[in-house]
């Protein structure tokens, strides 16, 4: 009896042990930076605060939040959602309602996901952008410094510095952030070639808030 009773008191100690551990093995992909009324799976978000793979990151109304990602930042706008992911093509970042945007050094291998594609600097040059969810199936692409280019699934479309394009695409494919591959750092699935509707809506017509605060946050040295 005694030895059974053992072994049970094994099993429940590896129970609470293993999350415990599997936690603790989680890995950090960025840092709070700045924030205001933002939030970290539906926590207050502090500065310094660690974001790991495919939490959630969310911002009320009136608010915002800057991360600080390997070699750049990125930024969740008032009202929006997104994720964040390390996979080995480096950092993925998800939009999911809202305005996200990032600042990448050259060479930093930062990409917005998006139902229509991944959204990066073009050429790997240091560049900063953002992309804004308009509808279930529409979405702008703002290159504020630098060129941008959608991936879409092999082919290739540059949205020039100081241009926005509007992207309209078939409802349903939005890409989901995965913790497992995440963790194991495995490459993320490329989304498959898909029919889109490309159009450019002009120079500085949407994203002037955002700009704004990206201007503000690029002025120090230690920011892209």
């Amino acid at each position: 009896m005694r030895p059974f009773v053992r072994y049970c008191g094994v099993l429940f100690a590896a129970a609470l042990i293993l999350p415990a551990a599997q936690a603790v093995q989680r890995k950090a992909v960025g840092v709070v930076s700045q924030s205001d009324r933002g939030h970290i799976d539906s926590a207050d978000a502090v500065v310094g605060a660690n974001v790991y793979d495919c939490d959630t990151l969310e911002t009320e109304q009136g608010g915002e939040m800057r991360l600080q990602v390997r070699s750049g930042q990125v930024f969740i706008s008032a009202g929006s959602e997104g994720q964040l992911a390390e996979s080995l093509n480096g950092i993925d970042v998800y939009v999911i309602r809202g305005t996200v945007g990032f600042s990448a050094m050259e060479g930093a291998a930062i990409e917005i996901v998006t139902p229509a594609g991944f959204v990066r600097a073009a050429n790997s040059q240091a560049a900063s952008g953002e992309v804004t969810m308009t509808g279930p199936k529409e979405m702008l692409i703002v290159a504020m410094r630098g060129d941008l280019v959608l991936d879409d699934g092999g082919e290739f479309r540059t949205i020039p510095q100081g241009q926005t394009a509007r992207i309209t695409f078939d409802e349903g494919g939005t890409p989901a952030c995965h913790v497992d591959d995440a963790q194991d750092q495995q490459p993320r699935n490329a989304l498959q070639h898909r029919k889109i509707g490309f159009f450019w809506v002009g120079a500085a017509a949407v994203g002037v808030p955002a700009y704004l605060i990206w201007r503000k946050a690029t002025e120090s040295d230690s920011v892209p």
